[in-house]
């Protein structure tokens, strides 16, 4: 008798760089027990990143195993019809899996989509997107519009998520295998965490990232403690949740035949460079957690320093299912490498056209040792991650030929893939908030300063 296909379980939280787990480095202070376990029981990629690091280009690319360039998705508020292309959802609904999307998904208006409509993108089976109340936050005015009637009324809207997983994962019957994404705002800001998961990090002075001391206002050192307090708080729920997704998986049965993968869609600088956000090059916003486990199959308690990028998602998850991956594709199949066999490929390929560096935004390439990104006008940043793994010594300026060598790799690996500086129209989705100024948030406090003149060269003032 043929064996039965793996159920998939991909979980993904908004904005949580990759050392924001408590068995990764760099964020010595936060405790995440079951995410802990679950990199234990399987493995954690050390060098996982996301190609385009804000959330709606890393979502296209997820589920079209295609880069921004070739969708037309390089920034938020960008929804081509991307049922045109090869899909995650529907490849795994046509091998027979019963397919299903819970959590946000910023693919789209806010609308409700009926099964069977093309923007689904195969995911039928199940369907709970809240249109309202984005923020984890039930008591913000701006955020419960519909909590009644789509999250449930008083239900914070991370555990009511966590609740339809659950409540799908015990209605499966073993008739078919099934593929699940959860999709959680955590820890996007706003930081505004759950007293019970904050508490434990309030009123310490939690170890930073070292470039913190680049920030330069008096008052964002004031909140910079409270903004890690609030982030870890919003991290710690999370795990709580994933803690249940497993006892949910384990206690139906499940547990030994389903892939569970975690991640998230981009990270946070969280003070680091004198910055905050996402849609840098930097480690902080472009490097994320990736953990996945698969019982007896994936080695436990093991890790992989090969670049793994986004669009290698959809392929990959194919290739360990045993789907036959659609042509065409960005990614690549690296399901041999979770497998023990040998790593395919050496590099990343990042890219953002839109962001806080002004159009046409910044190309990088990301290995298991460099960080490397330029934008039009020539080399930005190069750091040497085994050594200098906060990034405090950019070698831009430093050493030339090693510049010249990931300069030369970087605009090879352009023309490969069909990318170029002027590749993608101009007038796309949030791109005005971009060129000019440069706006970004410090959490809490709602800070909102001009960073890109002392960050980018060659940068519209």
């Amino acid at each position: 008798m043929r064996a039965r296909k793996p159920n998939v379980l991909y979980v993904f939280s908004d904005q949580q760089r990759a050392s924001a787990i408590g068995c990764a480095d760099g964020d010595e202070d936060l405790e995440t027990p079951n995410f802990d376990a679950l990199a234990g029981e399987g493995m954690r990629l050390e060098s996982a990143v996301s190609n385009s690091p804000v959330c709606t280009p890393y979502r296209a690319m997820l589920m079209t195993g295609l880069y921004g360039h070739h969708t037309g998705v390089t920034t938020n508020n960008c929804y081509p019809d991307l049922s045109r292309h090869p899909r995650i959802g529907r490849t795994f609904s046509d091998a027979g899996y019963r397919c299903g999307y819970i959590g946000k998904w910023h693919l789209g208006e806010e609308v409700r989509l009926d099964a069977g409509h093309a923007m689904r993108l195969g995911f039928d089976d199940e369907w709970f997107v809240p249109l309202k109340g984005r923020h984890n936050n039930p008591n913000r005015e701006h955020a419960i519009n519909s909590r009644e009637t789509e999250v449930g009324e008083g239900l914070d809207r991370t555990e009511a998520e966590t609740n339809r997983a659950i409540d799908f994962i015990n209605r499966q019957n073993g008739d078919k295998p099934w593929c699940l994404f959860v999709s959680w705002y955590p820890p996007h800001p706003p930081l505004e965490a759950p007293a019970r998961y904050v508490g434990p990090y309030l009123d310490r002075d939690l170890r930073k990232h070292p470039t913190t001391w680049k920030l330069v206002h008096e008052d964002e050192f004031v909140l910079l403690n409270d903004n890690y307090a609030h982030y870890y708080g919003l991290i710690a729920q999370l795990d709580a949740e994933i803690g249940r997704l497993m006892d949910a998986l384990t206690e139906s049965g499940q547990a030994e035949n389903t892939i569970v993968v975690f991640t998230s869609d981009h990270g946070e600088m969280l003070g680091s460079q004198g910055l905050y956000s996402k849609h840098w090059p930097y480690r902080e916003s472009s490097q994320v957690p990736f953990l996945v486990r698969w019982p007896g199959k994936i080695e436990a308690d093991c890790t992989l320093g090969m670049p793994f990028g986004t669009p290698d998602i959809f392929p990959t998850l194919c290739g360990l299912a045993g789907i036959d991956v659609p042509e065409g594709l960005d990614g690549v199949d690296c399901c041999r490498a979770f497998l023990g066999g040998q790593p395919p490929r050496e590099s990343a390929y990042l890219m953002m056209q839109h962001g806080y560096v002004p159009w046409p935004g910044w190309r990088g390439l990301r290995t298991q040792r460099y960080n490397y990104a330029r934008t039009e006008s020539g080399p930005w940043i190069l750091f040497d991650l085994h050594n200098d793994p906060f990034e405090e010594r950019n070698l831009v300026g430093q050493d030339d030929r090693l510049v010249a060598e990931f300069d030369a790799l970087l605009l090879e690996t352009m023309s490969d893939c069909g990318d170029s500086w002027r590749g993608t129209s101009q007038q796309l989705g949030d791109w005005d908030l971009w060129p000019a100024r440069a706006k970004r948030s410090g959490g809490r406090g709602a800070l909102n300063d001009l960073v890109v003149r002392r960050t980018v060269p060659g940068a519209v003032p």
